[in-house]
């Protein structure tokens, strides 16, 4: 090689680049380009080391950042010119030193790829209908892993063998399986297996208690494969509820994770008929499984982070019976598809719902309904709305299965696929688990004994539709409005995917070098965290212990985030337990410890006691940051905006500083002191029963046909002369006015005694309490079985809107036309009274009373309440941004998980000429609070420390 024209040069990876397939892209990059050198693990990540002509050397750094494998994620990237190594004459991979997991990120759990389902198609392939394949680009990563650095042996599988066709796979760099930690084949892997009812109420649950019987399917793998199996050697399959001794015969530990060693006499023999055995269970499993679908049963199949209870989702009575079972009468049931072509006949998809159904993160996906749906789902999947969640198989079983049915289904089959558990616990994790909580639930169980070590349940994601002809008069839109996922749940394939965190130091030096404030999403990415990290000290590890409802936690690192799974509400025990298993496991593989901790103000949330115990028992500082104040940080850590901004927080309930209930806030923050105050709200109303309004929203709109604009203890009269109105009207016309008085009218003269005096009448500003209201009058919701489920039959009817209205609802139009039409956008005052700017709710549910009583549709009523409050609520954030100088505004709160509200109001702030900041990595609702938490605290403690 002639030195004159060969450059030595060292690149230092860090992200998510163990366990994803890097070090063979590396290496096949490096032979490529044909380069010497050395790639393996450090303490700062993945050091490549590369020699060569210097073209080739630049051409290989620039290939490193623009062809990743699909799993990878780089979150910095350094180089450095090193001296010429003589006589090197090739690339090797080389063992990693010192602590090699230290800055490396694991990879969620992946759905499987198309190169892995292409094996499994192949019947000469030894994974040929394999449930178990998997490779470095997909597969279970999360849900198995015990600690770092992420190795066969702290996963799950470290009591699997590998048989020597899969250990030769494991050590080739060149094969997409080279240190794939859950490689295995059906010669050394997990196995599976059925029960029925009957074989549990006997004890029949193992898998050597099965008794075989010839299958019908094909069998795994080539009939002409002559590996020899490993000894089955498992845990039971019961997650993070198993002992560490194993019932199971032949059981091995983790330090037996290696390659057999040489046969011993008759052991080879033996091996194989095990494996053999394994085979036909697996067969057998997925016979009985499938017929059990096919008789309308609900079967519990163990997923990747947890079990799932399925159904046929075209039959009506196995729905029914599984919402009767699960006691969940309207809520929404995810459902699967065993490819694309099935969701495109009953949905009507855009690229981008497409993009996202065959990502490899494999979220359930809200699809719209197609209106000619052929042949049709039954109503009972989705009763409330024409959004339907639907996902593709996301794990090998999952696609077997689904090969299975549609070789025998009439028509091509769709599941119902919920996660298992009885209404308010935590999904099931563990075989034992499962057949214990699951037995008034399932006819069977389809088992297997690979340990899911952290419960994750499935990831919802919603779309926004493409605007159309109004794309460029929807320009400043946000990004939702402009075709980008948007979260109802963050959990399997996304976490612990960090958010990246720029600091707000740096971040100012960003601002004052370009004369703008960064405030674009793309901020807030890997990109500006790779940009300002280099500046930044260290942060301090602070826990963010969530809310109530929709629970996470959120744990920094460094200039990451690491959001955990989507918990639930944290309303007993066993989900508190879920909770603090989380925290535990999330803490054990970014090996840190808080040094800091801040909570809800609410005194009686789980997550607050918890936060509170242990603050006491470390000696933590622990801060308490009001609810709404928190999804203000979190929408502005994620944009990396560090300078004062406006906050419209709009949500159901959180605890106000002032001990009242809010929901409807304008706040300005400047997250970089940190400071925050509220700036507006909605004007108050009054939840007649407290808790019980929540439950049956005709409570609140009663309370607001008598009451007007009020604070508690005082009542006004402009509306009394509406409820007159009313009693003037016919008898249709007079319905309209209290829809709810046929079912409810024992209870409704109780409640309007309760508001003439006052008792348990707590006052609101609650955004969302507003949309049940609304809903209740409008005849769609008196009571709720679930949470949210008026404002998601409001906006069921709203996107029933025809003409002009209904275009710029559903985004084929800008909002922009709606103020064309006089009228069409109701007038809502706003006002200053006690220091805030006062958005009149009362008055504006006048408006939609006064309309449905004057025989107004639902659809037009429904879609000029959204159309309307956007505007007011632009309205109230112009006025505060004009006095203050802020063109900034983040929104967030579960309001904004209405998809009409995501389009409408960053229009309506564009408008004004203010930008809208919306969240792109999490939740808008409660699942995305404990960022903010977590970033505050960061801030505190950097306050604090005077930096």
């Amino acid at each position: 090689m002639n030195e004159k024209l060969t450059v030595r040069r060292a690149f230092v990876a860090s992200g998510q680049v163990q366990g994803v397939g890097f070090r063979p892209f590396v290496y096949r990059l490096a032979h490529e380009g044909g380069l010497t050198g050395t790639v393996g693990n450090t303490s700062e990540g993945v050091r490549m080391e590369v020699q060569g002509v210097e073209e080739e050397v630049r051409r290989f750094g620039q290939r490193l950042q623009a062809e990743l494998p699909p799993l990878a994620r780089l979150t910095g990237l350094k180089e450095e010119d090193l001296p010429i190594v003589q006589q090197e004459d090739a690339f090797a991979i080389v063992q990693s030193s010192g602590h090699a997991g230290h800055s490396v990120l694991v990879s969620p759990d992946v759905g499987v790829c198309a190169d892995c389902l292409a094996d499994m198609a192949d019947p000469q392939n030894p994974r040929y209908n394999y449930p178990f394949t998997n490779c470095t680009n997909c597969g279970p990563r999360y849900t198995i892993t015990r600690s770092i650095p992420y190795d066969r042996a702290v996963t799950s599988m470290s009591c699997f063998p590998l048989c020597p066709r899969c250990k030769a796979e494991y050590t080739d760099p060149a094969d997409r399986r080279f240190h794939a930690q859950p490689v295995a084949c059906p010669v050394c892997g997990p196995a599976l297996w059925f029960v029925d009812k009957e074989d549990a109420a006997a004890g029949r649950t193992r898998p050597e208690s099965v008794s075989l019987q010839p299958a019908t399917m094909q069998v795994f793998g080539s009939q002409s494969d002559g590996v020899q199996s490993a000894i089955p050697c498992s845990g039971d399959g019961s997650g993070a509820e198993a002992s560490q001794q194993s019932t199971r015969p032949h059981t091995a530990s983790a330090q037996s994770a290696s390659p057999c060693p040489a046969d011993k006499p008759g052991e080879a023999a033996y091996r194989q008929s095990c494996a053999q055995d394994k085979e036909a269970l697996a067969r057998l499993a997925l016979e009985r499984s499938g017929q059990v679908l096919l008789d309308g049963g609900i079967l519990a199949i163990k997923g990747l982070g947890g079990f799932q209870l399925a159904c046929d989702a075209r039959n009506a009575r196995a729905v029914a019976l599984l919402r009767q079972h699960k006691n969940r009468p309207h809520k929404p049931l995810a459902l699967m598809a065993g490819d694309l072509a099935t969701v495109r006949s009953l949905c009507d998809l855009t690229p981008e719902h497409e993009a996202l159904l065959v990502s490899p993160e494999k979220p359930i996906v809200l699809c719209p309904r197609r209106q000619e749906e052929s042949p049709a789902l039954p109503p009972q999947v989705a009763p409330d709305t024409r959004q339907v969640g639907f996902m593709l198989p996301n794990t090998p079983l999952h696609s077997v299965l689904f090969d299975w049915l549609a070789a025998r289904a009439p028509q091509p089959p769709v599941l119902v696929m919920t996660s298992a558990n009885a209404g308010g616990e935590p999904i099931c994790l563990g075989n034992r688990e499962a057949l214990e909580r699951l037995s008034h639930l399932a006819d069977a169980w389809l088992l297997h004994d690979r340990d899911i070590l952290v419960r994750v349940d499935d990831s919802v994601i919603t779309l926004q539709p493409h605007t159309g002809p109004a794309a460029a008069a929807l320009s400043g839109a946000s990004r939702p409005g402009r075709g980008e996922p948007l979260f109802y749940r963050r959990a399997r394939g996304y976490v612990p995917r960090p958010v990246f965190l720029a600091d707000s130091r740096a971040t100012e030096d960003m601002e004052a070098a370009a004369g703008t404030e960064v405030t674009e999403a793309a901020a807030g990415t890997a990109d500006a965290f790779v940009a300002t990290q280099a500046a930044s000290p260290v942060p301090a590890c602070v826990l963010g212990t969530g809310a109530e409802l929709k629970a996470t936690v959120c744990i920094t690192r460094g200039n990451e985030a690491f959001v955990g799974q989507h918990v639930g509400d944290l309303e007993n025990p066993a989900v508190m337990a879920f909770y603090e298993e989380v925290v535990t496991h999330l803490e054990k593989l970014l090996e840190v410890r808080p040094q800091a901790l801040v909570c809800d103000l609410h005194p009686d949330f789980l997550s607050t006691r918890y936060a509170e115990a242990r603050a006491a028992r470390e000696g933590l500082p622990l801060w308490r940051l009001q609810h709404h104040a928190a999804h203000a940080a979190a929408v502005l850590a994620e944009n990396a905006c560090f300078s004062p901004a406006l906050a419209l927080c709009l949500d159901g309930t959180g605890l106000g500083d002032d001990g009242t209930i809010w929901g409807g806030e304008l706040l300005v923050m400047e997250l970089a002191k940190p400071e925050w105050r509220r700036l507006g709200r909605l004007s108050p109303f009054f939840l007649p029963g407290g808790d019980a309004a929540v439950r049956e929203p005709w409570r609140i709109a009663q309370g607001l046909m008598i009451q007007g604009p009020l604070t508690q203890g005082q009542t006004t009269q402009n509306l009394k002369g509406q409820a007159a109105e009313c009693d003037s009207l016919d008898a249709a016309s007079a319905l309209a006015c209290a829809p709810w008085l046929p079912e409810h009218a024992q209870a409704s003269r109780a409640v309007g005694e309760m508001l003439a005096r006052g008792i348990n009448c707590p006052a609101t500003s609650s955004c969302g309490r507003l949309f049940d209201a609304v809903a209740a009058q409008a005849g769609l919701c008196m009571t709720t079985t679930y949470e949210g489920q008026a404002a998601i039959r409001l906006e069921d009817a709203a996107n029933r809107a025809q003409g002009p209205l209904g275009a710029v609802l559903a985004g084929r139009a800008p909002m922009a036309d709606m103020r064309k039409i006089s009228g069409m956008i109701w007038p809502v005052g706003v006002t200053a009274r006690d220091g805030l700017l006062e958005l009149d709710s009362a008055g504006l549910f006048a408006r939609v009373a006064q309309g449905l009583a004057h025989g107004m549709p639902v659809p037009e009523a429904a879609g000029r309440f959204h159309l309307s409050l956007a505007e007011a609520l632009a309205g109230m954030a112009g006025k505060a941004a004009r006095s203050l100088g802020i063109t900034t505004v983040g929104l967030s709160g579960g309001v904004m998980q209405n998809a009409i509200m995501a389009r409408l109001l960053p229009q309506a702030l564009d408008h004004l000429g203010l930008k809208a900041l919306t969240h792109h990595e999490l939740p808008p609702g409660d699942g995305g609070l404990s960022l903010g938490q977590a970033v505050w605290g960061r801030r505190m403690l950097a306050a604090r420390a005077g930096q």
